[in-house]
This record gives C-alpha cells, structure tokens and sequence, in this order.
C-alpha cells in the first residue's frame, strides 16, 4: 500500500516536471524489495539508468540485498560484478550481503571464493562477514574451517563475542 502511494507520488512528481534523482530512485528501490517487489525493483532500476543517473553503492546495495532474498542468486552475481567492474569503491556491506546470501541458497564453495576475495581486496572482513561465514560453515559440518576462521579474526582485530 506505501508503494502505492509512492507511486502515485511519483507520478505527479512526473506531471510538475520533477525529475527523479538518485535518492528517490533507492527510496523505492528499497521499498519495492521489502514487499518482495524485486521485479518492479529492477524496473526502476533500468528506468534509473536509462534517465541517465548513476546508481551509487546504496542502490547496489538495496538492489543485491533484494535479489539474494528472492534467491535471485545469479543476477545478484552479475549486479555484484557490475559493481566490481564500474569502479565503485566498495564496502564490506556488499560482500556481506552477498556473502549471505549465498550461504542461505547452499551455494557453499562461491560464498568462500567471495570471501577469499576480500583477502586481496583493501577490505578486511568484519565481525558480521566472519560469523556469516563460520555459521554457515558450521551448519556444513566443516567445523575444522570454522574453527581457522575463528581464530583468524583476531588477526583482523575483529574479537569474538559472546552475542554470536
């Protein structure tokens, strides 16, 4: 019903000559795709870049963390390479988010690659990225990798806690 009304606020921010900016476009990005949306995300989306603007790493981010809920795992894939190839300067947020994802899709052996990735790139995991990845190995029964992990983040100076 919100998106409803954003739409039609939209629609007459169209009518007045209002041209849509970034931060509207994630707006109902954002909306769209915590009603499970993603289509009618990814339509705004293409509307966006065909308006010449230019997504900036919070559409990325709503537009993957909508994908990897609707298991939408190969598109998210490819949103997360465009992100890498368009020079944005990314953040442990979208790793994560991915990282997640596909741990909660089974898709064990990517979720590691993108984590071993981050190992070359000038991020460092953090807390969250670490307990993502020790759950999930934990739940794979590879407690022996969870356990490296585990003690590798101190390295990271990310320190366990008793809240995971």
């Amino acid at each position: 019903m919100l998106v409803s009304k954003a739409e039609v606020i939209v629609g007459m921010m169209r009518k007045q000559g209002i041209e849509l900016d970034v931060v509207t476009y994630n707006t109902l990005m954002h909306g769209t795709c915590q009603l499970g949306r993603v289509s009618t995300a990814c339509e705004l989306w293409r509307k966006m870049l065909a308006s010449g603007k230019v997504p900036d790493l919070v559409t990325y981010s709503i537009l993957l963390d909508g994908l990897c809920k609707s298991d939408e795992l190969e598109v998210a894939l490819k949103v997360f390479q465009e992100m890498r190839n368009s020079g944005l300067q990314l953040d442990i947020i979208s790793y994560l988010i991915l990282i997640d994802g596909l741990w909660k899709a089974m898709h064990i052996e990517v979720a590691k690659e993108l984590f071993l990735l981050l190992s070359v790139s000038d991020l460092k995991p953090n807390f969250y990225t670490y307990c993502t990845m020790i759950n999930g190995l934990c739940k794979e029964g590879l407690p022996d990798e969870a356990y490296q992990l585990f003690k590798r983040m101190g390295d990271d100076d990310c320190l366990p806690n008793s809240c995971y």
